[in-house]
């Protein structure tokens, strides 16, 4: 599932596997509906163009993705900006994310004056004047 959902244009596939691809497709077409409303969503989440959204929404409001196009309809204002505005959360998810595994690492074993040098070794050595010797 994962090759034919695939949008990035630089993934090189196996000429064998394009061939099953196809059989496949040819024998399921539910799987070519679904790749196609796969690759319209992707198509709209990385356009610039939020109106579109209402379109898709509309379009596939009544089919198997129903449940999907209902949450969305609940939450339509932070994916309209999400699709128009060019801010992104990554950074801060990112750091939350490597913050957390830091935490577990830690969690249980030593208290919170090695959870905190943990994480100045984590974070801080991207910094200037940043010394191992301070965390002493």
């Amino acid at each position: 599932m994962t090759l034919i959902l695939t949008c990035n244009p630089k993934t090189k596939q196996d000429p064998n596997i394009e061939t099953y691809i196809g059989q496949i497709k040819n024998q399921y077409p539910s799987v070519e509906k679904v790749e196609t409303m796969f690759k319209e969503f992707h198509a709209l989440l990385f356009g610039k163009d939020e109106t579109k959204l209402d379109e898709y929404l509309e379009k596939y409001s009544e089919s198997k993705i129903e449940s999907f196009c209902k949450g969305i309809k609940k939450d339509i204002t932070p994916v309209k900006n999400a699709i128009f505005l060019s801010v992104s959360s990554g950074f801060v998810e990112g750091n939350n994310n490597k913050f957390k595994v830091l935490k577990r690492i830690v969690y249980g074993r030593s208290g919170l004056v090695n959870l905190e040098k943990k994480c100045k070794l984590a974070f801080l050595p991207k910094n200037q004047g940043f010394s191992l010797s301070a965390l002493l």
